[in-house]
């Protein structure tokens, strides 16, 4: 890891709350923190951040084994004490998610079992894409502006991280193709849906606050930009044939289908 002038990705800022680095790159990630306040607040941001699992999973939590689930969190917690208090926290935390997570899952699962009774149709097709946007969703929920803060990277950077994305899901994105208008461009990563690469690229609207839009390389029919609403955020969704696409955000509704109506033209040009 350079220690440089720019943000630290949140995949690094986890894996050090969470004691996974190497001693010297934990050792660089705290240097970072006490010098540089915006990796500060981030850190604590997602020491604290949390998805809205509970209301979505209401009824199932309802029903859930709490005091095994607690037991087991205990018994953890004993068998591996926290480096420092922010790692004992944030563990806290992401144990409390993947429970909620993994409580959604099953939920998902028989909710879903109806469809899937029918065979590789229609049906599972619907219900897979809409589980890699409900994903993407959770992810969304946990940014908000001061997430992205900060000057956009210049051109060359834009182009070297888009160049990791194509060569993971063969694409061939420019910082042109994937411009936003009134929208600043602030990174691209590859993160992972289901084993397969997930291309996420972050942009920051300064009147509705973070946008993404997120590709999955994934064969089947072209099919039209249409939109749901998912955590309180506008999800405009399509596929080109070779690849299903996303933009996600809270701009209006109008706004967000013109963007992704423009994304989608260049995308098949």
């Amino acid at each position: 890891m350079k220690e440089d002038g720019n943000m630290l990705s949140d995949e690094h800022l986890t894996a050090f709350i969470d004691g996974a680095l190497s001693p010297e790159e934990a050792a660089a990630v705290e240097r970072r923190i006490d010098t540089d306040p915006a990796v500060a607040e981030r850190v604590e941001f997602l020491m604290r951040a949390s998805l809205p699992f509970a209301e979505a999973y209401r009824p199932l939590l309802d029903e859930a084994p709490v005091a095994r689930l607690e037991a087991m969190l205990d018994e953890a917690s004993a068998a591996r004490p926290a480096r420092s208090g922010l790692a004992i926290s944030r563990r806290g935390l992401l144990a409390a998610l993947a429970a909620s997570v993994a409580l959604g899952m099953v939920f998902d699962r028989f909710a879903l079992q109806p469809l899937r009774g029918i065979g590789a149709g229609e049906g599972e097709e619907r219900a897979e894409a809409g589980e890699w946007r409900g994903l993407v969703a959770q992810y969304m929920a946990l940014y908000d502006a001061d997430t992205l803060v900060g000057v956009a990277p210049p051109p060359e950077r834009q182009e070297a991280e888009l160049g990791a994305v194509n060569e993971r899901l063969a694409l061939a994105l420019t910082p042109q193709a994937v411009a936003l208008e009134g929208a600043d461009f602030k990174r691209a990563q590859v993160l992972s849906y289901d084993g397969r690469p997930l291309a996420q690229i972050l942009y920051l609207d300064p009147e509705s606050g973070p946008l993404a839009f997120c590709i999955v390389r994934k064969a089947g029919p072209v099919i039209a930009p249409d939109t749901e609403q998912r955590l309180g955020m506008t999800v405009v969704h399509w596929s080109n044939g070779s690849h299903a696409l996303m933009l996600i955000g809270h701009a209006p509704k109008d706004r967000m289908q013109a963007l992704a109506r423009d994304l989608a033209g260049r995308m098949s040009a």
